[in-house]
Protein backbone atom coordinates (compact mmCIF):
# COMPACT_ATOMS: atom_id res chain seq x y z
CA UNK A 1 0.00 0.00 0.00
CA UNK A 2 1.40 3.49 -0.53
CA UNK A 3 1.86 5.89 1.49
CA UNK A 4 -0.10 9.07 1.55
CA UNK A 5 2.54 12.11 -0.16
CA UNK A 6 3.39 14.51 2.65
CA UNK A 7 1.56 17.30 3.75
CA UNK A 8 3.16 20.63 3.48
CA UNK A 9 4.23 21.95 6.95
CA UNK A 10 2.24 25.03 7.54
CA UNK A 11 -0.73 24.13 5.39
CA UNK A 12 -2.50 22.85 8.53
CA UNK A 13 -1.75 25.78 10.40
CA UNK A 14 -2.87 28.28 8.04
CA UNK A 15 -6.05 26.10 7.52
CA UNK A 16 -6.67 26.50 11.36
CA UNK A 17 -6.69 29.80 10.72
CA UNK A 18 -8.40 30.38 8.09
CA UNK A 19 -11.53 28.25 9.93
CA UNK A 20 -10.88 30.35 12.79
CA UNK A 21 -11.66 33.57 10.74
CA UNK A 22 -14.59 32.22 8.96
CA UNK A 23 -16.17 31.30 12.15
CA UNK A 24 -15.27 34.86 13.41
CA UNK A 25 -16.99 36.59 10.74
CA UNK A 26 -19.97 34.14 10.64
CA UNK A 27 -20.94 35.25 14.33
CA UNK A 28 -19.67 39.02 14.10
CA UNK A 29 -21.92 39.84 11.07
CA UNK A 30 -25.53 39.49 12.51
CA UNK A 31 -23.55 40.81 15.95
CA UNK A 32 -22.56 43.97 14.23
CA UNK A 33 -26.25 44.55 12.68
CA UNK A 34 -28.13 44.05 15.86
CA UNK A 35 -25.86 46.89 17.60
CA UNK A 36 -25.87 48.85 14.62
CA UNK A 37 -29.78 48.66 14.58
CA UNK A 38 -30.58 48.83 18.28
CA UNK A 39 -27.91 52.16 18.35
CA UNK A 40 -29.95 54.03 16.03
CA UNK A 41 -33.33 53.05 16.90
CA UNK A 42 -33.23 51.62 20.83
CA UNK A 43 -32.44 54.96 23.02
CA UNK A 44 -32.17 52.18 25.88
CA UNK A 45 -28.67 50.96 24.05
CA UNK A 46 -27.07 54.08 25.21
CA UNK A 47 -26.55 53.58 28.99
CA UNK A 48 -24.08 51.05 27.15
CA UNK A 49 -21.66 53.69 25.62
CA UNK A 50 -19.89 52.75 22.74
CA UNK A 51 -17.97 49.44 23.76
CA UNK A 52 -20.82 47.34 21.83
CA UNK A 53 -19.62 49.06 18.69
CA UNK A 54 -16.01 48.47 19.28
CA UNK A 55 -16.20 44.96 20.40
CA UNK A 56 -18.49 43.55 17.48
CA UNK A 57 -16.05 45.35 14.74
CA UNK A 58 -13.05 44.80 16.56
CA UNK A 59 -14.67 41.03 16.16
CA UNK A 60 -14.85 41.45 12.32
CA UNK A 61 -11.47 43.02 12.19
CA UNK A 62 -10.05 40.08 14.09
CA UNK A 63 -11.92 37.40 11.49
CA UNK A 64 -10.83 39.11 8.22
CA UNK A 65 -6.89 39.48 9.69
CA UNK A 66 -7.15 35.63 10.44
CA UNK A 67 -7.98 35.36 6.50
CA UNK A 68 -4.03 36.58 5.76
CA UNK A 69 -2.50 33.72 7.04
CA UNK A 70 -3.88 31.33 4.46
CA UNK A 71 -2.29 30.72 1.39
CA UNK A 72 0.77 33.77 1.83
CA UNK A 73 1.86 33.17 -1.46
CA UNK A 74 -1.06 34.05 -3.31
CA UNK A 75 -1.11 37.73 -4.51
CA UNK A 76 -4.73 38.28 -5.51
CA UNK A 77 -5.92 36.86 -2.52
CA UNK A 78 -4.25 38.67 0.07
CA UNK A 79 -4.34 42.29 -1.82
CA UNK A 80 -8.06 41.27 -0.95
CA UNK A 81 -7.92 40.09 2.67
CA UNK A 82 -5.70 43.16 3.54
CA UNK A 83 -8.57 45.98 2.06
CA UNK A 84 -10.58 43.89 3.82
CA UNK A 85 -9.37 44.04 7.20
CA UNK A 86 -8.27 47.85 6.60
CA UNK A 87 -11.69 48.74 5.70
CA UNK A 88 -12.45 46.69 9.24
CA UNK A 89 -9.96 48.80 11.00
CA UNK A 90 -11.36 51.91 9.78
CA UNK A 91 -15.10 50.69 10.92
CA UNK A 92 -13.06 50.06 14.41
CA UNK A 93 -12.07 53.61 14.58
CA UNK A 94 -15.28 55.62 13.15
CA UNK A 95 -17.77 52.80 15.38
CA UNK A 96 -18.02 55.97 18.23
CA UNK A 97 -19.31 58.34 15.85
CA UNK A 98 -22.30 56.07 15.24
CA UNK A 99 -22.98 56.35 19.11
CA UNK A 100 -22.58 60.25 19.19
CA UNK A 101 -24.67 60.78 16.56
CA UNK A 102 -27.54 60.22 17.98
CA UNK A 103 -27.17 63.05 20.89
CA UNK A 104 -26.86 65.49 18.40
CA UNK A 105 -29.99 67.91 18.22
CA UNK A 106 -32.73 67.78 15.72
CA UNK A 107 -31.60 71.07 13.58
CA UNK A 108 -31.06 71.91 9.86
CA UNK A 109 -27.37 71.07 8.71
CA UNK A 110 -26.75 74.46 8.47
CA UNK A 111 -27.15 75.10 12.12
CA UNK A 112 -24.48 72.64 13.46
CA UNK A 113 -21.39 73.72 14.72
CA UNK A 114 -18.17 72.21 13.10
CA UNK A 115 -17.65 69.85 15.24
CA UNK A 116 -21.42 68.59 14.98
CA UNK A 117 -20.68 68.26 11.10
CA UNK A 118 -17.41 66.43 11.96
CA UNK A 119 -19.47 63.54 13.65
CA UNK A 120 -21.84 63.61 10.80
CA UNK A 121 -19.19 63.43 8.21
CA UNK A 122 -17.75 60.35 10.68
CA UNK A 123 -21.28 58.78 10.52
CA UNK A 124 -21.49 58.49 6.83
CA UNK A 125 -17.83 57.69 5.88
CA UNK A 126 -18.50 54.73 8.40
CA UNK A 127 -21.83 53.90 6.84
CA UNK A 128 -19.95 53.81 3.39
CA UNK A 129 -17.19 51.71 4.98
CA UNK A 130 -19.76 48.83 5.85
CA UNK A 131 -20.70 48.65 2.83
CA UNK A 132 -17.44 48.41 1.02
CA UNK A 133 -16.88 45.37 4.08
CA UNK A 134 -19.10 43.66 2.60
CA UNK A 135 -18.85 44.13 -0.86
CA UNK A 136 -14.88 42.94 -0.29
CA UNK A 137 -16.32 40.45 1.77
CA UNK A 138 -18.25 39.10 -1.07
CA UNK A 139 -14.96 39.03 -3.57
CA UNK A 140 -12.61 37.86 -1.12
CA UNK A 141 -15.59 34.47 -0.68
CA UNK A 142 -15.41 34.30 -4.13
CA UNK A 143 -11.59 34.15 -4.31
CA UNK A 144 -11.51 31.28 -1.40
CA UNK A 145 -14.08 29.58 -3.61
CA UNK A 146 -11.65 29.32 -6.52
CA UNK A 147 -8.54 27.95 -4.70
CA UNK A 148 -10.81 25.25 -2.57
CA UNK A 149 -11.13 22.03 -4.72
CA UNK A 150 -14.79 21.90 -4.48
CA UNK A 151 -17.19 22.70 -8.12
CA UNK A 152 -20.29 23.24 -5.98
CA UNK A 153 -18.81 25.11 -3.67
CA UNK A 154 -17.83 27.61 -6.42
CA UNK A 155 -20.89 27.29 -8.08
CA UNK A 156 -22.75 28.18 -4.59
CA UNK A 157 -20.59 31.32 -4.17
CA UNK A 158 -20.99 32.71 -7.60
CA UNK A 159 -24.92 32.64 -7.32
CA UNK A 160 -25.08 34.09 -4.14
CA UNK A 161 -22.29 36.60 -5.06
CA UNK A 162 -24.17 37.72 -8.19
CA UNK A 163 -27.56 37.97 -6.02
CA UNK A 164 -25.67 40.41 -2.95
CA UNK A 165 -24.35 42.77 -5.67
CA UNK A 166 -27.43 43.10 -7.35
CA UNK A 167 -29.43 43.72 -3.53
CA UNK A 168 -26.62 45.88 -3.10
CA UNK A 169 -28.41 49.05 -5.47
CA UNK A 170 -32.15 48.75 -3.68
CA UNK A 171 -30.12 49.35 -0.75
CA UNK A 172 -28.24 51.94 -1.48
CA UNK A 173 -31.37 53.67 -3.03
CA UNK A 174 -33.69 52.92 -0.10
CA UNK A 175 -30.77 54.59 2.18
CA UNK A 176 -30.69 57.54 0.00
CA UNK A 177 -34.48 57.72 0.66
CA UNK A 178 -34.51 57.39 3.95
CA UNK A 179 -32.82 60.90 4.10
CA UNK A 180 -34.80 62.20 1.60
CA UNK A 181 -38.32 60.86 3.12
CA UNK A 182 -39.73 64.39 4.02
CA UNK A 183 -39.46 65.70 -0.18
CA UNK A 184 -40.75 62.18 -1.36
CA UNK A 185 -43.58 62.34 0.93
CA UNK A 186 -44.00 65.91 -0.24
CA UNK A 187 -44.06 65.01 -3.66
CA UNK A 188 -46.00 61.67 -3.13
CA UNK A 189 -49.16 64.10 -1.42
CA UNK A 190 -48.86 66.01 -5.07
CA UNK A 191 -48.70 63.37 -7.47
CA UNK A 192 -50.01 60.58 -5.89
CA UNK A 193 -52.26 61.07 -2.69
CA UNK A 194 -53.21 57.70 -2.57
CA UNK A 195 -50.00 57.00 -1.52
CA UNK A 196 -49.24 59.54 0.71
CA UNK A 197 -52.64 58.96 2.60
CA UNK A 198 -51.26 55.24 2.67
CA UNK A 199 -48.31 56.20 4.46
CA UNK A 200 -49.82 58.87 6.92
CA UNK A 201 -46.95 61.18 7.53
CA UNK A 202 -43.41 61.61 6.27
CA UNK A 203 -42.67 59.68 9.86
CA UNK A 204 -44.66 57.36 8.72
CA UNK A 205 -42.80 56.95 5.15
CA UNK A 206 -39.38 57.07 6.91
CA UNK A 207 -40.16 54.13 9.24
CA UNK A 208 -41.19 51.87 5.80
CA UNK A 209 -38.31 52.75 4.32
CA UNK A 210 -36.28 52.35 7.49
CA UNK A 211 -37.73 49.03 7.40
CA UNK A 212 -36.60 48.17 3.40
CA UNK A 213 -33.42 49.22 4.40
CA UNK A 214 -33.08 46.63 7.59
CA UNK A 215 -34.88 44.13 5.43
CA UNK A 216 -32.05 44.50 2.29
CA UNK A 217 -28.88 44.23 4.79
CA UNK A 218 -30.59 41.09 6.62
CA UNK A 219 -30.59 39.26 3.37
CA UNK A 220 -27.51 40.32 1.99
CA UNK A 221 -25.56 39.34 5.55
CA UNK A 222 -27.89 36.01 5.72
CA UNK A 223 -26.36 35.14 1.93
CA UNK A 224 -22.89 36.10 2.95
CA UNK A 225 -23.17 34.04 6.26
CA UNK A 226 -24.21 31.36 4.21
CA UNK A 227 -21.46 31.28 1.81
CA UNK A 228 -18.85 31.22 5.00
CA UNK A 229 -20.78 28.01 6.22
CA UNK A 230 -20.48 26.46 3.38
CA UNK A 231 -16.65 27.06 2.79
CA UNK A 232 -16.24 26.53 6.66
CA UNK A 233 -17.53 23.44 5.88
CA UNK A 234 -15.87 22.23 2.97
CA UNK A 235 -12.04 23.61 4.61
CA UNK A 236 -12.91 21.09 7.17
CA UNK A 237 -13.92 18.61 4.97
CA UNK A 238 -10.69 18.53 2.67
CA UNK A 239 -8.65 18.35 5.98
CA UNK A 240 -10.23 15.34 7.47
CA UNK A 241 -9.81 13.45 4.22
CA UNK A 242 -6.31 14.52 4.37
CA UNK A 243 -5.65 11.96 6.99
CA UNK A 244 -4.66 8.11 6.12
CA UNK A 245 -7.24 5.61 6.89
CA UNK A 246 -7.13 4.08 10.10
CA UNK A 247 -6.21 0.32 10.15
CA UNK A 248 -8.32 -2.59 9.97
CA UNK A 249 -8.24 -4.38 13.91
CA UNK A 250 -7.32 -8.17 14.26
CA UNK A 251 -11.15 -8.64 15.00
CA UNK A 252 -12.42 -6.98 11.66
CA UNK A 253 -9.84 -9.27 9.88
CA UNK A 254 -10.98 -12.30 11.31
CA UNK A 255 -14.68 -11.74 10.59
CA UNK A 256 -13.80 -10.89 7.12
CA UNK A 257 -12.51 -13.66 6.18
CA UNK A 258 -9.60 -14.88 4.30
CA UNK A 259 -9.07 -12.73 0.60
CA UNK A 260 -9.52 -15.19 -2.56
CA UNK A 261 -6.09 -13.63 -3.14
CA UNK A 262 -4.49 -13.91 0.09
CA UNK A 263 -1.81 -16.60 0.41
CA UNK A 264 -2.18 -18.44 3.52
CA UNK A 265 0.99 -19.29 5.63
CA UNK A 266 1.01 -22.16 7.63
CA UNK A 267 3.58 -22.74 10.46
CA UNK A 268 6.34 -24.69 10.01
CA UNK A 269 5.79 -27.20 13.23
CA UNK A 270 2.49 -27.67 11.99
CA UNK A 271 3.48 -28.56 8.78
CA UNK A 272 6.20 -31.14 9.96
CA UNK A 273 3.90 -32.68 12.42
CA UNK A 274 1.71 -33.38 9.82
CA UNK A 275 4.19 -34.82 7.84
CA UNK A 276 5.38 -36.98 10.50
CA UNK A 277 1.92 -38.29 11.16
CA UNK A 278 1.59 -39.19 7.47
CA UNK A 279 4.85 -40.94 7.10
CA UNK A 280 3.65 -42.84 10.26
CA UNK A 281 0.48 -44.02 9.21
CA UNK A 282 1.51 -44.51 5.42
CA UNK A 283 4.73 -46.95 6.34
CA UNK A 284 3.86 -50.68 6.15
CA UNK A 285 5.04 -52.71 8.92
CA UNK A 286 8.01 -55.04 8.06
CA UNK A 287 7.52 -58.76 9.88
CA UNK A 288 11.50 -59.73 8.82
CA UNK A 289 12.09 -56.74 11.59
CA UNK A 290 10.55 -59.10 14.18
Amino acid sequence: MAEPPPLHPDLMPSLRQLVRGLELLFWSLPFALLVCVQEMLAPAWESWGIMPLLLSMSLMWLGASRLKHFQPQEGVWQSAVKITEILALVMVGLAPFLHWIQTLPELPVTAFTAGQKHIIYSTIIFCAAGIMFLLNLNHVLTRLGAMLPDPILRADIKLFVTLNFILFFPLLAAMWCVRLSQELFGLFYQKAPGLAEFFGSAAGLEGALQGSVLWLATLIIATTMTMMWKAKEAVLGGVFSLEPAPLPDEETELDAGPDEDETRIVPVSDSMDSDEDEDTTAKPVDPSLN
